[in-house]
C-alpha cells in the first residue's frame, strides 16, 4: 500500500471510530458497533434482521451495560478543532503510518473480540482513545422508559424494532428507521 493509500485508509477508520463515538442519546445504539466492525475484512459481519424481542433484548443490554452519566472533562491536550484532528498524519514516515494503521486495526478487533460479556462504555472509550484528538464521548442515553419505552414518537427501540417488521430478511438497513424494501 503506497503511503498516500495508507493516509486515506487511516483517515476512513479514524472516521468510523469518530461517528460511532460522537452518536449522543438515543442515536446511541448496539447496531452502531457493525459499521465500525466491518471496516476490517476479518471482523466484517452481517447485521441480521432480529426479531422484536430478539431486538430489544439487545436494546436493554445495550442499556444496561453502555450508559452512563458519568461526563470526562476535556483534557488539556484535546484537540477541539476538527480541521486538526488529523495533522498528525502529514509528519509521518511510512513506518509511522504502517504503525498508526496497525493500532487503529488492533483497536477495533479488540472491541470486535469481546466475548464472554457484554460490551461496556469503558470497552467504547478503549476504543476511542486510539484516536489523536482525545475528545471524550458522551454515554448518557435517554431515560429508561424513552429509550426502552414508547413516550417519545419515533424514537425509543420499540418503535425502531416495529419499523422494521416488515422488513425483507436481505433487504433492511438497520442504520435507518423501516420499513425497508
Amino acid at each position: 500500500m503506497e503511503e498516500q493509500q495508507k493516509i486515506l485508509r487511516i483517515k476512513k477508520l479514524r472516521s468510523v471510530i469518530r461517528e460511532h463515538r460522537d452518536q449522543k442519546g438515543d442515536d446511541r445504539c448496539w447496531i452502531d458497533d457493525y459499521m465500525v466492525w466491518n471496516e476490517l475484512p476479518e471482523t466484517k459481519k452481517k447485521i441480521h434482521l432480529p426479531t422484536y424481542d430478539e431486538g430489544m433484548e439487545r436494546c436493554r443490554k445495550f442499556y444496561e451495560n453502555r450508559n452512563s452519566d458519568h461526563v470526562d472533562e476535556m483534557p488539556k491536550e484535546a484537540i477541539c478543532d476538527q480541521t486538526r484532528w488529523d495533522e498528525d498524519l502529514s509528519g509521518m514516515n511510512y513506518q509511522q503510518l504502517i504503525g498508526e494503521l496497525f493500532k487503529l486495526e488492533d483497536a477495533i478487533k479488540k472491541h470486535y473480540q469481546i466475548t464472554g460479556r457484554e460490551r461496556t462504555f469503558h470497552d467504547d472509550q478503549e476504543l476511542y482513545d486510539v484516536l489523536p484528538e482525545k475528545i471524550p464521548a458522551d454515554f448518557r442515553l435517554p431515560c429508561k422508559e424513552e429509550f426502552l419505552g414508547t413516550a417519545k414518537p419515533g424514537a425509543g427501540c420499540p418503535n425502531f424494532w416495529r419499523s422494521h417488521q416488515y422488513c425483507e430478511t436481505e433487504k433492511h438497513d438497520l442504520h435507518e428507521w423501516g420499513p425497508c424494501r
